[in-house]
């Protein structure tokens, strides 16, 4: 819950600074915009990772900046996955990708997008002393619909890979992969 707090501090900290610049970029076609939201991961691979955890739960900060109908932004994304009885306990894993929306359909209220991304992947397990940090990448499909002129809510659903090797979850050498679905409001300035 610390970590939650401290993103949206982080991004309500960001907004704030960067807020005189939003009202001269917007006259120059760019659209700035925060995205907040929850949700749950689902493990796929490799087979230790999917039979010893359990789905988890994920929330989610991105920070955009969109001009016509592509949309770049940094995401932290952050799954807590439970241990189904297994010891030690639960798994970790923090994403800070840098994303790439399409959205095909622009000026309507109902926008579909696909998203492919990649950046920092940080796996973790506390009480086994188990820690990486590598490189990760994801892609998937979502929508957003228009709440009013300035919210929205959103609902994705995004493969995320993580070039992971550690033996203790990954005696085959395999990528660690979940599937996140997170839905939220997303803030337009």
């Amino acid at each position: 819950m610390k970590r939650i707090l401290i993103l949206l501090l982080l991004s309500a900290t960001i907004i704030s600074i960067a807020a005189p610049s939003f009202s001269v970029a917007r006259k120059k076609g760019f659209q700035f915009s925060t995205s907040i939201g929850l949700g749950v991961g689902f493990p796929l691979a490799p087979d230790e990772f999917e039979e010893n955890w359990d789905p988890s739960f994920g929330a989610i900060l991105d920070v955009a900046v969109q001009r016509s109908l592509l949309e770049m932004s940094v995401s932290f994304d952050y799954n807590f996955f439970l241990s189904n009885g297994i010891d030690p306990d639960d798994a970790n894993i923090l994403t800070i990708f840098l994303n790439l929306k399409i959205k095909p359909i622009a000026k309507t209220s109902v926008r579909p997008y696909i998203l492919i991304g990649g950046g920092y992947y940080r796996f973790w397990i506390v009480d086994a002393n188990v820690l990486e940090n590598t490189t990760g990448y994801q892609g998937g499909a979502g929508v957003e619909l228009d709440i009013s002129k300035t919210q929205r809510l959103f609902i994705d659903a995004k493969q995320v890979i993580g070039r992971t090797r550690s033996q203790y979850v990954n005696s085959t050498g395999e990528n660690t992969s979940h599937v996140a679905v997170r839905m939220g409001l997303t803030f337009v300035f």
